[in-house]
Formats: structure tokens, C-alpha cells, sequence
């Protein structure tokens, strides 16, 4: 199974659970306990093809090439505001006094999930850029892939390499989120060299000030 088909059933799953609870406050199929078991059971499946899905893109870690861990705050910030705005819902549902409150626990796996997403990228450092022959992977919330031949031109200011495509969409990678500075430096100062990329004047003579 890859990361296609576990991110397709995690969202069948969802799409399950949600229908499954929300018709049973009109035919009452099942107790509150026994919505609550079936509530779990399906909210733990979710969490395993969740995570499945998300280590999957571990195996990118291992390719013969170089690669530097890239966690950047806002990939922290975007998940835990995801998983606060779950855990809102889920308090919100629970106090509304409403047969609807028992789709609080939904909202509470779907906030478990995101941390522990989070965690998982963070430990197993598949957060990354990794650096191939004629184009950057960078690995976040998802894959994107930067060719040398659609770099219109790089700018480095205050630490920051901004990568302009041609589509005038812009890249940016803050050294700030890298471990291994120095020899990121080097290795991206080589991509760019042996690809012949573009790089502006001012931005050559400060990534040769960056190098000393």
C-alpha cells in the first residue's frame, strides 16, 4: 500500500464515521457507547493510515543523495492551529447540549492525529531539501520540486535563498531552519555553479561572504 491509497482510505474512513454518526441521531442504530467504540475503532484505523501515509515518505530519507532536515515554524504553527481548532469544535459539540455533541470525539482523533503527524515528521526528520543532480525536493506538507532550468533567478538576502521560477512563483529557503548551515551552503552554492543557475550579482558576492 502507498501513500495514495492510505491517504484515499483515511479520508473514506472520515467520510465513514462522520455519515455513520450523523445518521444515527435520526435512527438511533446504536447507544452512546456503542457509537463511542465504533467512533474509536474507526478514529484509531484513521491515525494508522495517517501515519503510514506520512512514514511512507520516509524511504526519500534513505536515496543516495544529499538531504538537510527543513522544519520550519510554520509548518509547527499551521498543524497545532489545526489541532486547536479541532479541539474547539470538539469542546464546543460537547457543551452544546445537543444530540450533535457526540460528534465531539471525531473532532478530538482528527487533533490527536495532527500532533502526532507533527511529532512523527519532527522525530523521523522527514522534513527535508534534498539536493539531486538538476533540481531541489523540498519535503514539507508536500512534495515540490525546483528545476534549475525554471529558475529565472536566485536572490540571497539576510540568510534567505529566494528561488524565482519563471512562472514568477518564488521558493524560499530560511538557513535559520537548517542544522548543518556551512555545508548546505556549500552544496547549494555547487547546485547552483554546476546547473549554470542564475544568481544575481549582489546575492553572488553574498553567498562568497556566507562561504568564508
Amino acid at each position: 500500500m502507498n501513500s495514495a491509497l492510505a491517504s484515499i482510505g483515511k479520508n473514506l474512513l472520515l467520510v465513514a464515521i462522520v455519515i455513520l454518526s450523523a445518521a444515527n441521531f435520526f435512527y438511533r442504530w446504536f447507544n452512546w457507547h456503542e457509537l463511542l467504540w465504533i467512533q474509536l475503532l474507526f478514529g484509531i484505523a484513521y491515525i494508522f493510515l495517517s501515519c503510514y501515509e506520512v512514514l511512507n515518505a520516509s524511504y526519500k530519507a534513505s536515496l543516495p543523495v544529499q538531504r538537510f532536515s527543513y522544519f520550519t515554524f510554520s509548518l509547527i504553527a499551521l498543524r497545532v492551529l489545526k489541532a486547536s481548532i479541532f479541539v474547539t469544535f470538539a469542546l464546543m459539540l460537547y457543551t452544546s447540549g445537543s444530540r450533535a455533541k457526540y460528534l465531539y470525539v471525531i473532532c478530538l482523533i482528527i487533533a490527536l492525529t495532527e500532533l502526532i503527524v507533527l511529532l512523527i515528521k519532527y522525530k523521523r526528520h522527514l522534513c527535508f531539501i534534498s539536493i539531486y543532480a538538476n533540481y531541489l525536493l523540498f519535503a514539507e506538507n508536500r512534495l515540490k520540486r525546483i528545476f534549475a532550468s525554471e529558475i529565472e533567478i536566485i536572490e540571497f538576502r539576510h540568510d534567505i535563498f529566494y528561488f524565482v521560477k519563471k512562472d514568477r512563483k518564488t521558493f524560499q529557503i530560511k538557513l535559520v531552519h537548517i542544522k548543518e548551515k556551512a555545508t548546505f551552503l556549500v552544496a547549494i552554492n555547487d547546485w547552483i555553479n554546476r546547473n549554470n543557475a542564475p544568481v544575481s550579482e549582489e546575492s553572488k558576492e553574498k553567498i562568497e561572504e556566507a562561504l568564508i
